[in-house]
Order: structure tokens, then sequence, then C-alpha cells
């Protein structure tokens, strides 16, 4: 396995709450000013793996992440092994004030070895960090394993203010290989969960299952938020490959879940991962201003690169099931992943403003797949879309269902975006690449595979891709700032696909690009649906 030798292995953990003071059981009555979380990475000479966690707000969870080879190996014969990180907050909070100054995530570096690295910054009421192995190999035989990530909000909140400065995450560079994910989250409720970063699963006759949950039953009343946005900006590799994921999310719920960089071998086993968010809060006389979604891609001088930079501004934003560089292999088994966003809010003379989504890819010295999406709207999914990947399927199954769900009520409120943009990146070499920015009520990225190997022997790869829309607006106003697209430039061969969406409901689906498919006996299949039966009264879109 590539990096068993390490010299460096560390965690680094910042954690800041803010300020409040509680009497009784869940009751705040004061306010406060905090400093903000930094987590800053450290440097080697030779190899690096780290993990850098920055969480800023009322409750902070990290858990369950292990990092390291010699720290967090795992070996299960006939055994189950079992974490559940939650958050619960039930506090009645009234006049309150709280201010900070964000999160920040910075990533280290190595100046001639390889660098695996985990960058998170988080900032919001709900902060959850967990199950998230880096550099970690994973073996079961006839057991279980099982990481239940979530955040419950059943919290009330009146005459209340927050001010706050966003969410950083930024990678770290590599004299040679470069693995890493960085991740900025910004919003009421942030999960990160289930992402395993440079690691090697092997099930045999096991099953491992994620859950990551964000669900909102809190009521809020005379609310005002002020964010610096969500930023997270990928590092770059000197002399060698760079495999990176960047996600920046800004929104009311904000799941980043299930999305591997490893290698999966599944035989007669199971594996599942559950991405939900679910949103049935009461939000009256609120405004809520951000300061957007921007994901950067870094860039590899002289060597291939492979790259997701995912972007997302909206009420709910999910990033599920999307692996990068990732090798799975089953036989007599089946893998899962189920990507949700649920809305059933009641949303009455509200105002959220939005400075927009916006993913830029980077640019590599040799062959580069990239996908760079960025999305704006009341529900983003982006979902199912595997990056320079090797599926190998024999007598075994692949599923994955993405959906959006749209049932809330909206009387009386003003949304303004600031748009999307998906800016392709560039290659000396060859560029296989996916650009996507949809703007709109629902937002749909799903089943598109980019640069990938599918061979199915006797097996099934099913995609299910869903937009729902049972939504109540009456005397409601959006204005958004539209969708743009740009490809990238490549030297020699140019695979490429630029979409570019604005509407009520948005889906890009189904849509192969650089695929290499190879089936016997077997069924591959992609259903794209979109419902609308909304009720729409006085409203205006423009």
């Amino acid at each position: 396995m590539r990096g068993e030798r390490k010299v460096r292995v560390a965690t680094l953990v910042a954690l800041t709450a803010g300020g409040m003071v509680c009497v009784g059981p869940g009751v705040a009555f004061a306010g406060g000013q905090d400093g903000g979380a930094s987590a800053n990475g450290g440097a080697a000479l030779a190899d690096a793996v780290q993990q850098n966690t920055a969480q800023a707000h009322r409750q902070n969870n990290n858990c369950a992440d292990g990092n390291g080879l010699l720290r967090g190996a795992t070996e299960l014969m006939g055994g189950r092994t079992q974490t559940r990180c939650v958050t619960g907050d039930a506090s009645f909070n009234r006049r309150t004030l709280t201010e900070g100054r964000g999160a920040n995530a910075n990533g280290g570096s190595a100046t001639v070895g390889t660098v695996n690295q985990q960058n998170v910054a988080q900032k919001g009421r709900q902060n959850n960090s967990c199950g998230s192995p880096n550099d970690t190999p994973i073996t079961l035989m006839g057991a279980s394993t099982e990481n239940h990530c979530v955040g419950l909000d059943g919290s009330t909140n009146e005459d209340s203010v927050t001010r706050s400065g966003g969410a950083n995450a930024n990678g770290g560079s590599g004299g040679a290989f470069l693995d890493q994910q960085d991740t900025a989250q910004e919003g009421r409720q942030n999960n990160n969960c289930a992402d395993i970063d440079t690691a090697f699963v092997r099930l045999t006759g096991a099953e491992t299952d994620g859950r990551c949950v964000d669900q909102d039953s809190s009521v809020n009343r005379h609310m005002a938020t002020t964010g610096k946005g969500a930023t997270a900006n990928g590092g770059s590799a000197s002399a060698a490959g760079l495999v990176q994921q960047n996600t920046a999310q800004e929104g009311r719920q904000n799941n980043n879940c299930a999305d591997p960089i490893a290698g999966v071998v599944l035989t007669g086993s199971q594996a599942e991962g559950h991405c939900l968010n679910r949103d049935g809060s009461v939000n009256e006389n609120g405004v809520i201003k951000g300061g957007g979604a921007t994901a950067n891609g870094g860039s590899s001088l002289d060597d291939d690169l492979l790259q997701q930079n995912t972007a997302q501004e909206g009420r709910q934003n999910n990033n599920c099931a999307n692996p990068n560089n990732a090798g799975i292999n089953g036989s007599g088994g089946s893998a899962r992943g189920h990507c949700a966003n649920h809305d059933g809010s009641l949303n009455r003379d509200t105002v959220v403003k939005g400075g927009g989504a916006e993913a830029n890819g980077g640019s590599g010295g040799s062959f580069t797949p990239q996908q760079n999406t960025a999305q704006e709207g009341r529900q983003n999914n982006n979902c199912a879309n595997p990056n320079g990947s090797e599926l190998d399927l024999i007598g075994a199954s692949a599923e994955a269902d993405c959906t959006n769900h749209d049932g809330s009520l909206n009387q009386g409120t003003l949304v303004k975006g600031g748009g999307a943009e998906a800016n392709g990146g560039s290659a000396v070499g060859g560029l296989s690449q996916q650009n996507t920015a949809q703007e709109g009520r629902q937002n749909n990225n799903c089943a598109n595979p980019n640069s990938t190997t599918l061979a199915l022997t006797g097996a099934s790869s099913t995609n299910r891709c869903a937009t729902d829309d049972r939504s109540a607006n009456v005397d409601s106003a959006d204005i958004g700032g539209g969708a743009e697209a740009n490809g990238g430039s490549g030297l020699l061969d140019l695979t490429q696909q630029n979409t570019a969406q604005e509407g009520r409901q948005n889906n890009s689906c189904g849509n192969p690009n650089g695929l290499s498919i190879t089936a016997s006996g077997s069924r591959n299949s992609s259903q794209c649906e979109a419902v609308d039966e909304s009720t729409n009264v006085g409203t205006v879109t423009r």
C-alpha cells in the first residue's frame, strides 16, 4: 500500500463554542464572542499523514476519525464494531448575540514525500465530523462495522443574531503524491461523514454501514444570521500525481458523505452509505445573508490529476457517494448509496441572500479526469458521479438512489442568489472533464461517470435520480444570478461535457463521459425523474 512508511502522523483538532451561559437544562440567556477556531497542519520532510479539523459554534463533535496506518488499522473476524456520534440540541435561546471569526483548517505539506490529509472546517449551530478514516486499512471477515453520525436540532431561537467569519479549508502541498480531502461547511447543520481517504477496505462475508443524518425540527423567529461563506481550496503536487476532493457547502443543512478515495473489495458482502437531510423546522421573520460557496481545484505540475470540486449553496446540500480514483471490486456482494433531501419546513416572511456557488477546476501536467459542479437552489444533490474510478462486479450489484423531495410551505419569502458557475481546468496532456452549473429550486446532478471503467459479469448497476416538488409557495420571490458552465482546454485529447441549467427543476442525469463499459449477462440502467406538483400563488421568479 502506498505510503506504508510514515515519518509524521498527526491529528490536530481545534474546537470553539459561542460563549453561551446555560442556566438549567438547555436554557441560554447570555451572548458571547469568540476568536474562531483554527487548525493548522504541520510540515514534514518525508511523508505527512494528517487530519486538521476546525469547528466553531454551538455544538462541535469530532468523532471516530482514525488517522494513520499504525494507529488506526482495523481487522475484525466474526466481530462487530459500532460508532455513534450524535449532537442533540433542545435548548431555548432568546435575545442572544453570537459573534465569531469562523473556522479555518489549513493543511500541512511534505517536502519530498507523500501527503495523505483531511482538512475540515465547519461553522454552524451543529458540526459533526465523524467516521472518516485517513490512511487506514480495514479488513472484515464475517464481521460488521457501523458508523452513525447524526445531528438533531430541536432548539427554540427567538430574537437572536449570529455573525461569523465563515468556513475555510485550505489544502496542503506534496513533493510527491498528494491524496487529500478539503471540506468547508457553513450552515445550521454540518455533517462530514464516512468519507474514506487513502484507505483499502476488504470485506469477506461482512457488512459495513455508514449513516449520516441531519434532522432539523427547530423553531426560529426574528433571527438574523450573517456568514462569510464556505471556501475549499485544493492543494498542489509538484512532482507526482494529485487525487483530491474539494467541497464547499453553505446552507441550512450541509451533508458531505460517503465520498471515498479508496480501494474496496467486496466478497459476498454488503457496503451501504445513507446520507440524509431532513428539515421540519419553523422559520419566521428571519434574515440570512451568506457569502456563497467556492471550491477551487489544485494543480499537478507534471503528473496525473484526478479531482472533484463541488460548491453548493442552498437550503439543503448533499454531496454523496461520489468515488474519486476508487477501485471497487465485488463478487456476490452489493454496494448501495442512498442520498436524499427531504424538506417539510415552514418558512414565513423570511429573506435569504446568497453569494452564489462557484467551482473552479485545477490544471494537470498529464492525464486529467475532473468534475467541477456548482449548484445554487433550495435543494442541491450531487450524487453517484464516479471520477477516474474502476468498478468490477461479478454476480454483484451496485445501486444509487439520489432524491430531492420538497414538501415545504413558503409564504412571503424572498430568495436572492448569486448564481452558479462551473469553470473547467486545463491539461498539458489529455483532459476528461464534466463541468455542471445548476440554479433552481431543485438541482440534481446524478449518475454521470467520468473517465471510469465499468465491468459487469452477471451483475447489475442501477441509478435512480428523482426530484419531486410538492411545495406550496405564496407571495414569494426568487431572484437568481443565472447558471454558467465554461469548458477547459487540453493540448492532446479533450473529452468534455459542459452543462448549465436554470429553472425550477434541473436534472443532469445518466450522462457518461469517457466511460468504458463491458457487460456479460448483466444490466446497467439509469432512471431520471422530475415531478412538479407544487402550488405557486402570487410568486415572482427572475
